[in-house]
């Protein structure tokens, strides 16, 4: 990470190495520059939000995958904030509210060190993954939405969802889950969207956002309450808690299974750029997985899905956002500036790692 020419410098959240979330410390980095201020803009962040794969990045375990650019390595990917530098063709201007989903590293062509992360003073966004924030929405919910929306919004997409169908959706309280289910019965206008959380506030929180039953996950099996009769079972099932497996007893002749979760399959990783031959030692072919011959079994199709970069998609949820088809779902807001291990930065982590969160975790950074 080069100096910036007027030695100027911002607060940002990093890690040196892989590791454990005792890694990622509050360190000075260069301001921005040097990237392609012709397809860039320079967001002054206001709020950016933990997502659980942020986990997963900073132990390594996606550096096969998706490796960052560089150490250190600033890290979350979802932001909110206004435009501080705008891009050369004029698509955003300097005081724009914004919000975006950063994707790119070292890899993707551009060969620019601030393709990086969100949790910083000021980040660099491509212009096709910004899209202006709703006047109704605070920047800690605007923050909120990027992965957790876009992901939910691309899998009812791939599953075919339409008006009146039934829908399965495992983890119904996480980010994706809670965005799923507002999905699915206020956009796609599901029949009956059905859900798993723990009774008490998880169970109610689900209900409020459109669920018309949530199964207990410690007490009930949703294949044994779903998996009798033919008439019970759902023409989409969404697994974002790795048990799609299980799903395929309870799809109907002709019904979608999309997963996000566990281990993805060769297609996808290919799909999404991943070509490293390191990778045909570890992953399967769709056909080869027991989950796969699971929903063929069942006259079903199963497909695991990563998310894709789309403005479409994006501005999508926006507009939905607007409307209040669909609404942010925040377990809480962090201090940036604070170093209190439960109300500063530390905390948003520590409760987004944690797998407990009701959606999601925000650190804002502008009072």
């Amino acid at each position: 990470m080069t100096a910036h020419p007027n030695g100027k410098t911002m607060k940002t959240i990093s890690f040196a190495k892989h590791g454990k979330p005792t890694e990622l410390k509050k360190v000075d980095a260069a301001y921005p520059h040097g990237f392609d201020a012709s397809n860039n803009v320079v967001i002054k962040v206001h709020a950016a939000s933990v997502n659980p794969v942020d986990k997963a990045l900073l132990a390594g375990d996606l550096k096969m995958v998706r490796p960052v650019a560089a150490f250190p390595h600033v890290i979350c990917y979802d932001v909110a904030g206004v435009v501080a530098e705008a891009d050369q063709a004029g698509t955003f201007s300097v005081g724009q509210p914004v919000f975006a989903r950063l994707f790119g590293n070292a890899n993707d062509g551009k060969k620019t060190p601030w393709y990086r992360g969100a949790m910083a003073e000021f980040c660099v966004a491509d212009v096709s993954n910004v899209v202006a924030k709703p006047e109704n929405l605070t920047f800690e919910e605007a923050a909120s939405i990027p992965l957790v929306g876009m992901t939910a919004l691309q899998v009812l997409k791939t599953s075919g969802l339409k008006e009146g169908d039934s829908i399965f959706i495992s983890g119904g309280a996480g980010g994706v889950g809670t965005m799923a289910i507002q999905l699915a019965k206020h956009v796609f206008k599901a029949g009956l969207v059905v859900t798993t959380a723990s009774k008490g506030e998880k169970e109610k929180l689900c209900k409020s956002l459109g669920a018309d039953v949530v199964l207990d996950y410690k007490s009930q099996k949703f294949d044994e309450v779903y998996g009798g009769n033919d008439a019970d079972k759902f023409d989409v099932c969404f697994d974002t808690t790795a048990e799609s497996l299980h799903m395929a007893a309870i799809t109907k002749k002709g019904g979608r299974i999309v997963s996000i979760a566990g281990m993805p399959t060769l297609e996808e990783i290919r799909r999404i750029g991943g070509t490293a031959w390191i990778l045909k030692l570890f992953l399967k072919r769709k056909e080869k997985r027991k989950e796969f011959k699971a929903a063929a079994a069942a006259n079903a199709s199963w497909t695991y899905l990563f998310l894709s970069p789309s403005q479409e998609d994006l501005s999508a949820l926006a507009s939905h956002l607007a409307s209040g088809a669909v609404k942010p779902v925040l377990d809480g807001v962090w201090d940036f500036h604070s170093e209190d291990s439960e109300a500063g930065w530390q905390g948003a982590f520590n409760r987004s790692f944690s797998g407990r969160a009701k959606g999601k975790c925000v650190v804002k950074f502008v009072a």
